[in-house]
């Protein structure tokens, strides 16, 4: 893969992470679209974990004061019994909660999931995520941290395992099911990429030996870190704008569109 390659595949992965439209279906569809990868055939898992080192330290950056406040509350809790009534004490431990149904899912249902990273599988899954997107709620009225409870942060690790399946939004599925709970879209949003987070870092630890061996090159995957980390925090910024309007559903139309395009360009090939 050279670097050309390796950039677009980053900007996919940077636009598409954090946008409701699924980021590993697009890398998928991308690397069929501009012949990367023959018709058919998959897209190497390395791809989906090298780009997603750079997402990974755009949501670092542009949460920055919700990671600090999750970790110094969890930290301080442990020493300190009045830190335990604190926001960043309830919100570290509401992510290391949603966090366990998604490494469950994650884990058991990895091969399954692998052998789904094919253009036809992803544009169905593309359009269950349009309908997702629909029906979801505009808004929510629960804005608050210590609004949030033990049930919205399995709802939204649940989610979050189940959208391993490539074509299914992680941060659509995941705002959506917190939108369904009557949470507001900003917070929804906020506690998604929180929970991204450690999914994210715990997929680059146990995937790293797959990079490592899938002879991209590093050339490559500094491409693709770069250029996934700047595309990745201008997303994150209109994403919260885009929440903040109530026009999350309108994405919809736009994935029901690829979906049928790469649909027929497959039936007509």
């Amino acid at each position: 893969m050279d670097a050309i390659q390796a950039a677009i595949l980053g900007i996919v992965q940077g636009l598409t992470e954090f946008l409701p439209i699924s980021s590993s279906g697009h890398l998928v569809l991308a690397a069929t679209w501009f012949g990367f990868k023959a018709e058919g055939e998959s897209l190497e898992l390395a791809v989906d974990i090298a780009t997603n080192t750079g997402t990974f330290l755009a949501v670092l950056v542009a949460l920055r004061r919700d990671v600090w406040q999750a970790l110094s509350g969890f930290f301080a809790g442990l020493v300190s019994a009045e830190a335990r009534s604190e926001d960043g004490w309830r919100l570290a431990w509401l992510v290391i909660l949603g966090s366990i149904p998604t490494a469950i899912i994650g884990l058991s249902l990895r091969n399954v999931f692998e052998s789904l990273n094919a253009p036809n599988p992803v544009s169905v899954a593309l359009i269950v995520t349009g309908i997702i997107l629909w029906t979801a709620p505009a808004k929510g009225a629960r804005s608050e941290a210590h609004q949030l409870t033990w049930r919205d942060a399995l709802t939204a690790g649940i989610a979050q395992g189940l959208a391993v399946i490539p074509g299914i939004s992680r941060s659509g599925s995941t705002i959506a099911a917190l939108l369904w709970r009557d949470i507001n879209a900003a917070l929804a949003a906020r506690l998604s990429f929180l929970l991204y987070l450690v999914a994210s870092a715990g997929v680059a630890v146990l995937g790293f030996t797959e990079v490592r061996e899938a002879n991209l090159g590093w050339t490559a995957v500094g491409w693709m870190t770069l250029t996934s980390f700047v595309t990745g925090w201008l997303a994150l910024i209109w994403l919260f704008r885009i929440l903040r309007r109530g026009q999350f559903r309108w994405f919809a139309p736009y994935l029901w569109a690829v979906a049928s395009l790469t649909l027929l360009r497959g039936w007509i090939s």
